[in-house]
């Protein structure tokens, strides 16, 4: 686990950095909760939102009920600028395991070394899923401080289930992300593609209506902020998006396992 451990120690700075400037949006937002969603002016934010854009509502949790705890978790935690953010990371992160070295000239160097190239992607994915995991925890640890920095109560452990789902999905993004990445020599260009990739299948849910002609293709991304918020509101587990959310982890990172082993350096 050597590359595992070289890797989480060059991408620990990064991760640091992401991990504390989440962690004080997320403290905000979940704090507002007492004096917008619970306080005298909850009248003025229903009305607020009844005129959003609907797009702007689903980026926010589909018109989730906004005026519960679980609710404003939901909606201000599990989706829109928090998960949004999460991707803008995650797609930084995952040129870093292989496209910034093919980039610099270094990849070559280390594959003269006695590592074998399936090695070197499986244990820098492995980092790339452990930095994951400690962004998502510091996002749980904070959401819950702000909520006891205005005294509400939570159902904890409906939370910490509704976020793994979440991270679920992030990690069939890693998985994508890492694969685009591989397609690319130039670092900024594999940045472009990552960026534009977590873009895409995050605003998915956004742009596209569930009953409209096009509605078939919000099955087709991990990405719904409406299942997140059935398990936080009424507990319904969504099998479903579960499913496609691991089946879609697994399948990209042997695609990407697969097209590394077949690329010349």
């Amino acid at each position: 686990m050597a590359i595992l451990r070289q890797h989480l120690r060059r991408e620990s700075g990064a991760l640091a950095g992401w991990s504390l400037a989440l962690a004080a949006l997320v403290v905000l937002q979940t704090s507002l909760y007492r004096a917008l969603a619970a306080g005298t002016i909850a009248g003025q934010l229903r009305t607020a939102l009844h005129g959003l854009p609907p797009q702007l509502v689903q980026f926010v949790g589909g018109g989730l009920d906004l005026f519960s705890v679980n609710g404003w978790l939901a909606a201000i935690d599990l989706s829109g600028w928090i998960t949004l953010s999460a991707g803008i990371w995650l797609a930084l992160a995952a040129v870093s395991v292989v496209a910034a070295d093919v980039d610099h000239g270094t990849l070559e160097f280390m594959l003269a070394l006695p590592v074998q190239r399936g090695r070197l992607l499986m244990e820098r994915s492995l980092s790339l899923l452990l930095q994951l995991v400690l962004l998502y925890s510091v996002i749980y640890l904070a959401a819950l401080a702000g909520l006891a920095l205005v005294g509400e109560h939570w159902n904890a452990m409906r939370f910490a289930e509704a976020m793994g789902f979440v991270l679920l999905d992030q990690v069939a993004l890693a998985g994508t992300l890492v694969l685009v990445s591989l397609f690319f020599r130039d670092q900024t260009y594999a940045l472009l593609a990552t960026v534009a990739a977590a873009a895409v299948f995050i605003f998915i849910p956004v742009f596209v209506e569930p009953n409209s002609s096009l509605g078939f293709i919000r099955h087709l991304t991990p990405f719904d902020y409406a299942a997140a918020g059935g398990l936080m509101l009424h507990g319904t587990y969504p099998a479903g998006q579960i499913v496609l959310s691991a089946v879609w982890a697994v399948l990209a990172f042997l695609c990407a396992w697969a097209v590394f082993a077949r690329q010349e350096v």
